[in-house]
C-alpha cells in the first residue's frame, strides 16, 4: 500500500472549509479566492467520488461522507502542525541541555554556571556530567563538552580551552618535602589518571629520567581527575592535573606546583553541537560565554630548561 497523499493541497482547503461552512470565509483564512476554494474542493470530489458538502437553504452543511473526512482530516492537520513546531528554530527562550565530562563539569563549569544564568535569565540550563559521551543527534543533549576529536556529520567542534598538565601538591607536603629534582617527587605517593598520555612514566620520561621499574614505589591510581584532586587535597600525594582545574585552588595557596615542568602534551576541551539545531539562539549564547569564560586558562605554559639527567634511586 502507497503512502503517497495525493490532493493534499485540496483536503486543506476541504478541512478549513469544513471549519467554516462558508466557501467565502475559508478563502480569507487561506488568502485565496473563493473561486480558488471552489475549484479546489470540486476536484477533491471528483476524486473521491462523492459529495462532501448539499445546501440546506442558504446555508452550507458536511455530507455524512464529509463529516467522517473532516473529522479526520482535523486530526492529521493537527498533528503535522505539531511536527511542524517541534522542528521549527526555537527563540532565545527556552531549556538548553548541556552534557560535559565529570570532572570538568564539577571542577570549572559548575561553579561559574551561575554568572551565565544571570547574564541570559531567559534560558533554563540542565546541566548533564558523565565520561559516556553523548549522541548529539539523538536529541537529548544540545550541547556536549569534552576531550575527543568528534568526526560525526553536520556536527560543529570548537576548541574550548586547551591546558598544560602540571604536579600539584598541598602546600603542607610542598614544605615537608622540598621538591628541589624531580626524583623528590619519589618520596611521596605518587597520584595518577587512568589515561596512558597523562601517567608519570610520561612525565618522568620527559625529565630526561630512565622508565619507572621500582616496584617500592608508591602509586595511586583515580579514574577522574576531581578524585585526584580532592586527595592531594588531603596532602596524600603529587597529582598531575590540568592547570585550568586547579588555577583557582594555586591561586589561594590551598595546592601549589611541586615541581615547575609541565606534561609537553597538554589537555584540550572541545564544545559540540549540531549544525541543525533548532536552538541556534541559545546555543550561540552559552557557547559564546564558554568562550568568554575560558579566557585564555591554560595557555600560558611555564617553561623551563630541562635538567642534567639523574641516577635512578
Amino acid at each position: 500500500m502507497s503512502n503517497r497523499v495525493t490532493h493534499l493541497k485540496a483536503a486543506h482547503y476541504f478541512s478549513v472549509a469544513s471549519q467554516t461552512l462558508s466557501y467565502t470565509k475559508a478563502a480569507k483564512q487561506l488568502h485565496v479566492s473563493q473561486a480558488a476554494v471552489s475549484q479546489q474542493i470540486r476536484l477533491l470530489e471528483d476524486y473521491l467520488g462523492v459529495p462532501l458538502f448539499y445546501r440546506s437553504g442558504r446555508d452550507m452543511r458536511l455530507t455524512s461522507q464529509g463529516l467522517v473526512l473532516a473529522e479526520h482530516l482535523e486530526q492529521a492537520f493537527e498533528h503535522i502542525g505539531k511536527g511542524l513546531e517541534s522542528v521549527k528554530l526555537e527563540p532565545l527562550e527556552g531549556t538548553l541541555l548541556v552534557s560535559g565530562l565529570q570532572s570538568f563539569v564539577s571542577l570549572w563549569l559548575m561553579p561559574k554556571l551561575w554568572r551565565f544564568s544571570h547574564l541570559h535569565q531567559s534560558i533554563n540550563i540542565k546541566l548533564f556530567s558523565s565520561d559516556e559521551r553523548e549522541d548529539i543527534h539523538s536529541g537529548k543533549i544540545d550541547i556536549s563538552i569534552d576531550n575527543l576529536i568528534n568526526h560525526q556529520d553536520n556536527i560543529s567542534q570548537s576548541l574550548l580551552l586547551s591546558s598544560e598538565i602540571i604536579p600539584v601538591c598541598a602546600p603542607e607536603l610542598a614544605k615537608n618535602i622540598q621538591f628541589e629534582q624531580p626524583t623528590d617527587l619519589l618520596k611521596c605517593w605518587l597520584i595518577q589518571v587512568d589515561t596512558p598520555i597523562y601517567r608519570w612514566e610520561a612525565w618522568f620520561a620527559e625529565q630526561k629520567i630512565s622508565p619507572l621499574r621500582n616496584k617500592k614505589l608508591l602509586w595511586a591510581e583515580v579514574n577522574s581527575w576531581y578524585m585526584g584532586i580532592s586527595a592531594v587535597k588531603a596532602s596524600h600525594g603529587v597529582f598531575l592535573c590540568p592547570r585550568f582545574m586547579v588555577q583557582e585552588e594555586l591561586e589561594q595557596g590551598v595546592l601549589v606546583q611541586a615541581f615547575p615542568k609541565a606534561l609537553n602534551t597538554k589537555i584540550e576541551f572541545y564544545v559540540n553541537y549540531s549544525k541543525n539545531s533548532p536552538r541556534k539562539a541559545r546555543i550561540k549564547a552559552f557557547v559564546d560565554w564558554l568562550r568568554e569564560e575560558s579566557g585564555g586558562q591554560g595557555e600560558n605554559i611555564l617553561k623551563t630548561e630541562y635538567h642534567q639527567p639523574l641516577p635512578w634511586p
